[in-house]
């Protein structure tokens, strides 16, 4: 606290002091909370309610990339791009839906960090549906 060595600010200086060794003490000493870069870097919560459906997955995360031709990501209803990436395998579709793909092109859970595997794969299942794409059992191909 370079700015304390000047007589002006001495008071507020000595408050500062004050309220941080009050804080310390209070808090058992163990650990002073670094505020907004504790926050900042916090996992979210993850969500609690009701599981919510594929299409209002698709339109609160999944749109911003899927809903245009943005960067590859295919759009619902583009049956050609839907096959390709189905191709591999229902698994793989979902594994890289889970954990990203492609030096964050596909961020990981598509960007919602509190949505249940379930509901991703419901997203997925609408983006597919909605491209006439039906998928027979987990883990397989189109039909």
């Amino acid at each position: 606290m370079r700015f304390c060595l000047s007589y002006s600010f001495a008071p507020a200086c000595a408050a500062v002091l004050f309220i941080v060794s009050t804080i310390a003490q209070a808090g058992g000493g163990d650990r002073l909370t670094q505020g907004y870069r504790d926050e900042r870097f916090r996992a979210p919560s993850p969500y609690e309610g009701p599981d919510r459906s594929g299409e209002q997955i698709y339109a609160a995360y999944c749109k911003t990339c899927h809903g245009r031709s943005t960067q590859g990501a295919p759009m619902p209803g583009d049956q050609v791009e839907w096959r390709l990436r189905l191709r591999q395998g229902m698994d793989v579709l979902m594994d890289h839906t889970i954990h990203g793909y492609g030096q964050l092109l596909m961020p990981p859970r598509g960007g919602c960090e509190t949505c249940r595997v379930g509901e991703l794969r419901a997203a997925v299942r609408y983006m597919l549906e909605a491209s006439r794409i039906h998928v027979a059992g987990e883990g397989g191909g189109a039909d």
